[in-house]
């Protein structure tokens, strides 16, 4: 009886914050036999055994394909290729990772082909007390729940009506819940370096780390996860010198 109570207690307080209330906890998923020799930050190699692979079509731009984010499970690190990320979106660099702490490393060659790295700081990976509170305001007032929901490779996943305040469109999209922080691809909306994802993963001041955009279907996106699952990739910025500025 007391555990009814509790469980009830946890819902409508997450009702009543705008937060959705998913009713399975997110499996761990834990380090494959590789990750202890391959992950050596120190040595400036980063190995990722898992992606997400998003089919995308940009109907303002007109343009579709296929989006790869590489993860590391046990940080939480992504990284995101040129070959089939961020493409054009980014062609001075070869490949960017980013950290749940709003760490970012970006390794590719300037005008005269010349390779560098460029290390950033995003502090919008760490809201602050106040833009957590509009956050949960915003998500409250103009994300509503169909009450559908699925299983994405894993992942449960809830149905959200999303509207706006300018504007009479409404969007429709499914969040996944995750084990891992999902900051490190909504902050690279935020970095100052070239780099632009074909779709708006805008999402930084909206949603929960462990909150998951697995599909959007709007006037102007279609995006959806067509698979989650192990693909070991090591990348290395060892032959990337530091980019000093004068």
């Amino acid at each position: 009886m007391k555990r009814f109570f509790a469980s009830l207690l946890i819902m409508c307080c997450a009702l009543y914050y705008g937060a959705p209330v998913f009713a399975q906890v997110a499996k761990k998923i834990p380090a494959d036999k590789q990750r202890a020799a391959q992950w050596q930050p120190a040595k400036g190699q980063y190995y990722f055994s898992h992606s997400l692979v998003y089919d995308y079509e940009n109907k303002a731009d007109q343009t579709k394909g296929t989006i790869t984010i590489y993860l590391d499970p046990v940080s939480g690190g992504m990284c995101f290729k040129k070959e089939n990320s961020f493409g054009k979106g980014g062609k001075d660099f070869d490949f960017v990772i980013g950290f749940p702490d709003g760490k970012y490393i970006f390794c590719g060659a300037d005008e005269n082909g010349k390779k560098m790295r460029i290390n950033e700081a995003v502090g919008a990976l760490k809201p602050g007390p106040d833009t957590k509170a509009q956050a949960r305001e915003d998500f409250s007032t103009y994300w509503a729940a169909t009450g559908n929901k699925r299983d994405d490779f894993g992942f449960e996943s809830l149905e959200y009506n999303v509207s706006f305040a300018t504007s009479e469109n409404k969007d429709t999209v499914w969040l996944a819940k995750t084990p891992f922080n999902v900051y490190p691809l909504y902050g690279l909306e935020f970095v100052e370096s070239a780099v632009a994802m074909p779709i708006s993963f805008d999402y930084m001041h909206l949603l929960e780390p462990n909150q998951l955009v697995a599909e959007i279907n709007s006037k102007d996106t279609i995006l959806k996860l067509k698979s989650f699952g192990r693909d070991p990739q090591t990348v290395s910025t060892k032959g990337y010198p530091v980019f000093k500025t004068e």
